[in-house]
């Protein structure tokens, strides 16, 4: 496990354990600002799971929620494509998602926003509109205690009954039964321990985008990226040469996916998503045939495949995933011998490491990012360019610890400019530490 958030969920995860309630942890932010939980739920289950089984079981249940999320999307596909359509449909979509595959509550969105697009397909796409998807609620509200973005679903169900009313295809009183799936959807996430205050929680964290890598603009000189641009390519030039109307609802469909590609590189997996089962009706299109009916052979495939993976997974995991990865774990030892209470100066890149596996220390900073203000964030920015001020800023942390990369502007800065020096390496990372450091293990020569 080398994703640098997936520890600051499990050090979550243990303190609500340790607590006993869905009240808000205090987060040693220095304003100690207000924030909402909202992967809650994840976060607990992952904690449950590594103090049973150490990180390779949080390590196997990353695995199967990547299996999950596979045959959930191929199953969208399949639904409207046959075997070699949808499989091709569901490896581009995959190369789309791969950027943002990782071991965190992130996962169950994916795979609640594929259940929510194969249902709304479904309606759209019979001959008579059949009862709402009531169902769609209550997933909804479980989806509302794992995870922030779970408004992504409402809006699948708010674009498609728009198209249903643009395609006319029912009357009034049935449009409002299935408008009333996505506003219920909406009423239920209000109603988790959590409370309303989950509704205006991705408002009150919009302003900190622009301070976090993966809320950025996609490039798509990249792989995942452009993946998912070809996705949204294909199917709307399959539409603009085809002779018959496309549903409004298609195509709004193909619009949202279109506006998550490309509004940030997280997202991208949110239009992939959308565009997949989109993707393999057209290239059924182009094969000229009929879909092909699934057999018991395909399932038996399948549930053998899907068996067989998850088994291999748990005898691989223990000899994989047994410690952290991409970490300065062998820095350990000289953090562990600094008082508890410590502040360190960190890169933001191991700050959730520090969170879980030295609790008793205060990081400057994680990938909570919710829990800090700008003003936080943007002193940070300064501190690790070393820009003009960045001394008195590290003045005012009160921090005499610095877990940097090694040649990073501000370890050098520190040890050149403030006379810091490096008291171990690890990884490519330094321990630099004032010369009065209380609990110090002595500095050596770089």
């Amino acid at each position: 496990m080398s994703d640098p958030d997936s520890f600051w969920h499990l050090r979550l995860g243990d303190l609500l354990l340790q607590q006993g309630s869905l009240s808000t942890p205090d987060w040693d932010t220095q304003d100690h600002r207000h924030w909402v939980l909202t992967q809650w739920l994840p976060e607990l289950a992952s904690a449950k799971v590594e103090a049973w089984f150490g990180l390779p079981g949080v390590m196997w249940l990353f695995g199967a929620s990547l299996v999950a999320l596979t045959l959930v999307v191929h199953g969208t596909a399949r639904a409207h494509a046959g075997t070699l359509a949808s499989g091709f449909a569901t490896a581009l979509g995959l190369v789309a998602m791969s950027g943002s595959l990782s071991p965190r509550p992130h996962m169950l969105t994916y795979v609640f926003l594929a259940i929510t697009v194969g249902v709304w397909l479904a309606v759209e796409r019979a001959d008579q509109l059949p009862r709402p998807p009531w169902l769609l609620v209550p997933l909804t509200w479980v989806w509302a205690m794992c995870h922030g973005m779970w408004f992504t679903g409402p809006l699948v169900g708010v674009a498609v009954c728009i198209g249903l009313a643009l395609d006319r295809r029912a009357e009034r009183r049935v449009l409002g039964r299935m408008l009333a799936v996505p506003l219920l959807s909406v009423v239920v996430a209000a109603l988790t321990p959590v409370g309303p205050s989950l509704l205006l929680a991705p408002v009150e964290v919009g302003g900190i985008g622009r301070y976090i890598t993966e809320w950025q603009a996609p490039s798509f000189r990249t792989v995942g990226p452009a993946a998912g641009a070809l996705l949204i390519v294909l199917v709307a030039g399959t539409w603009s040469r085809a002779r018959e109307r496309t549903p409004w609802t298609q195509i709004l469909l193909l619009a949202l996916a279109a506006g998550w590609t490309v509004l940030a590189a997280r997202t991208v997996t949110l239009g992939a998503i959308i565009a997949v089962p989109l993707a393999a009706a057209v290239i059924q299109r182009w094969l000229d045939r009929p879909a092909d009916a699934r057999t018991r052979a395909e399932w038996t495939v399948i549930a053998g495949t899907t068996l067989a993976t998850l088994s291999v997974l748990a005898l691989v995991v223990p000899h994989t995933s047994s410690e952290p990865g991409g970490v300065p774990d062998g820095l350990s030892p000289q953090l562990a011998a600094l008082p508890p209470g410590t502040a360190v100066l960190n890169d933001y890149a191991v700050g959730g490491w520090l969170r879980w596996s030295h609790p008793d220390l205060d990081p400057l900073v994680d990938g909570l990012t919710e829990a800090y203000s700008i003003d936080e964030l943007e002193d940070y920015g300064k501190m690790t360019t070393a820009s003009r001020g960045w001394e008195d800023l590290v003045d005012e942390t009160g921090a005499e610890v610095a877990l940097l990369p090694k040649d990073s502007p501000l370890a050098v800065a520190l040890e050149q400019t403030m006379g810091w020096c490096v008291a171990g390496i690890d990884a490519d990372y330094a321990v630099v530490q004032a010369p009065t450091t209380a609990g110090g293990t002595g500095c050596r020569s770089t």
